[in-house]
């Protein structure tokens, strides 16, 4: 349901206050999307993973560096994997609606065709 002009106003004022009180605050709200915390999430868990990986290195020294890199590299491998699933999803999720609604295009093309000229 589209918003009134009232309402389009209201909003655009309070919109204008917020960017005048507190303007890093807006630019923030305004620059950042699910997808943003998403890879900003992915790059942690990499750079996890591979601190993992160092302490892994460390088996020389003692074998309890190696077990908490393990456990580190893992945990950090699975909480990974599941932001990159959540970043496919979303990106399927917009596919998905361009996929169908051209599938959908292409069929009532192809019933049109088929049927005789009047």
């Amino acid at each position: 349901m589209p918003l009134s002009d009232r309402e389009q106003q209201i909003l655009s004022d309070i919109e204008a206050r917020l960017r005048a009180d507190d303007p890093k605050f807006a630019k923030t709200v305004g620059t950042t999307t699910v997808t943003t915390n998403v890879r900003r999430k992915i790059k942690l868990s990499v750079a996890t993973f591979i601190l993992g990986f160092l302490l892994l290195l460390l088996i020389i020294v003692s074998l309890w560096f190696a077990v908490s890199g393990f456990v580190l590299m893992l945990a950090s491998a699975i909480y990974g994997g599941t932001q990159l699933k959540r970043l496919g999803a979303d990106h399927n999720r917009d596919l998905g609606g361009q996929v169908r609604g051209g599938f959908d295009q292409y069929m009532r093309d192809k019933r049109d065709r088929g049927k005789p000229s009047e």
